[in-house]
């Protein structure tokens, strides 16, 4: 059937039994004849280009089947070829003739001979696992994994490139396991290890992905905390039997002058998204003491979400509301209880939902927004480009939604409130860093400019469904892009009744002062409406 090219162990002549398949993958995927199961084989390891270069339709799925004919015509394991792919290892003819049972005349009776008593020791890939990420430099690893582009935090996995990660750890554990495996051993290898890394024949399995992600999850955690330790003296301060309010105070006067430096600036800000409620003395005093932590209540406050004090709990002193003496505060890992803290995560369709109900902004998107993300149409509406993804139209609802809420605040103000909003939700706000560089530290009031900060984080977060919210506005879309195409449908819905109104604006047009220039909304509504009007001939034609 087949004629491979200076073949050294397969003959011209295939299994004629096998033609009809071959015929069925030319007409099913309008491919050319000119390829061979022994081609497919050897380029298993690439499948998905090799099809591609062969313009096959949908070559993922498409693989199965080339693969199916490829072991079926030389008489491989089927897992031989999907190995190749998971594992990244180009097959040479030699490997393929090794286990064809069609070619190969000696793999049959090695078969008989081979002893049933003969057992190997089952690997535990747990430990393998473990030791792949022991052997790595973690903070290499990371930079290896990140996906340029990307602006999500690093708690956020979606960051980094899992696809590559899973395809090393599997390498580099098949490399460990079979190092002084004799061929015949690694045959029985091969079903354990597929039995554990693999659920199917496309598909990761679950226990493996769970590893591997709880695994990372933990190092990106390690590697984001490693250098935030307790300020000795604070510590100090508060270790005396009667601390000292004015001692505090000056120490939090203290700290406040290291915000004229943009590192300091924003690691307090992070520090203020995590706990937005507390003020900005607070959140001095807070990580100073604990530079990781995730909610802090006093015992009371506790004792009201049914959580019990441990042992062991060590307080945390933060001034209470005179800011004329401390309180006892503890973080919620030293309580017990069964109370479950979630990470927030963006909902770009929930965050809409909750803008138009308590603050009556309307968000749509549209398409004609150019070069500009999103535009405060009015008061109360705001304009989001719809050629943006989830990620980052949550964005520019955000920095939108905030323009509109809190227009007193200076540019330097809004950039930090943004950065702490969006930290929340795992996604850096990097436009904060340019802001910060051409803002002038000298014209600024730290104190009351840190205040007022607070007091719209802490406003936004509260009123705007996050993990401590419990009643939640149920989506009415079934998905972003569902969402996007009906906003575009009630946009195009609002322009065809737009036309009387356009009549009147073009009579009315004369008795407006010369120096009455058209605002950007009446220019987007003119273009708007001329896009209509052709799309309407358009449909009149046809």
């Amino acid at each position: 059937m087949d004629n491979p090219k200076n073949s050294q162990f397969f003959p011209d002549n295939y299994d004629r039994n096998t033609l009809g398949l071959k015929k069925k993958l030319v007409r099913k995927y309008n491919v050319k004849d000119d390829f061979s199961a022994l081609d497919i084989s050897k380029n298993a390891y690439i499948i998905y280009d090799w099809l591609s270069e062969r313009k096959v339709e949908n070559p993922n799925a498409s693989s199965v089947y080339f693969f199916d004919y490829a072991a079926q015509t030389l008489g491989i394991p089927y897992q031989l070829l999907t190995e190749s792919y998971f594992t990244q290892t180009q097959l040479t003819e030699e490997d393929l003739f090794k286990h064809s049972t069609k070619f190969n005349a000696k793999i049959n009776e090695m078969n008989r001979t081979k002893s049933t008593s003969s057992k190997i020791e089952i690997p535990n890939f747990n430990e393998k696992i473990e030791e792949y990420f022991s052997q790595k430099q973690i903070s290499e690893l990371l930079k290896q994994l990140s996906i340029p582009g990307t602006n999500l935090s690093k708690s956020n996995l979606k960051r980094y490139n899992l696809n590559w990660l899973l395809s090393d750890i599997i390498k580099s554990v098949w490399k460990n396991i079979t190092v002084n495996s004799s061929s015949e051993e690694k045959e029985t290898l091969k079903q354990y290890f597929r039995k554990y890394f693999y659920k199917d024949r496309q598909e990761y399995s679950e226990q493996f992905l769970a590893l591997t992600k709880n695994k990372l999850a933990t190092l990106i955690e390690k590697e984001e905390v490693q250098k935030l330790e307790p300020d000795s003296e604070l510590l100090k301060l508060l270790s005396q039997e009667k601390i000292n309010t004015d001692s505090l105070n000056k120490y939090i006067k203290q700290k406040r002058s290291s915000l004229t430096s943009l590192s300091f600036y924003k690691q307090f800000l992070v520090h203020l998204s995590h706990a937005f409620y507390l003020s900005p003395q607070n959140i001095f005093l807070l990580s100073g003491q604990l530079p990781t932590y995730s909610v802090v209540k006093t015992p009371l406050e506790w004792k009201y979400c049914e959580q019990e004090l441990n042992q062991n709990a060590q307080p945390i002193f933060l001034f209470g509301d005179d800011n004329k003496s401390v309180i006892p505060f503890f973080d919620f890992k030293d309580t017990s209880g069964e109370m479950i803290l979630s990470e927030a995560t963006f909902d770009t369709r929930e965050l809409i939902n909750d803008l138009k109900k308590i603050y009556q902004i309307d968000v749509n998107f549209s398409q004609y927004l150019g070069n500009v993300t999103h535009q405060i149409m009015s008061d109360h509406t705001l304009m989001v480009s719809a050629a943006l993804n989830e990620s980052s139209s949550f964005q520019e609802i955000i920095v939108g939604s905030t323009g509109i809420l809190y227009k007193n605040l200076s540019e330097i103000e809004k950039a930090s409130v943004n950065f702490c909003l969006l930290k929340s939700f795992g996604i850096d706000y990097q436009a904060l860093d340019e802001i910060y560089k051409n803002t002038n530290p000298k014209k600024i009031n730290i104190e009351e400019s840190l205040n007022r900060i607070q007091a719209c984080v802490d406003q936004f977060q509260t009123q705007i469904s996050t993990d401590y919210v419990i009643n939640k506005v149920e989506a009415e879309f079934e998905s972003f892009e569902e969402e996007i195409r009906i906003s575009k449908e009630m946009e195009g819905n609002a322009l065809s009744n737009m036309q009387t109104v356009k009549q009147e604006k073009s009579e009315n047009k004369e008795k407006k002062q010369a120096n009455n220039i058209a605002d950007i909304g009446d220019l987007i509504d003119l273009e708007l409406a001329k896009e209509n009007n052709s799309t309407d001939e358009e449909d009149g034609k046809k």
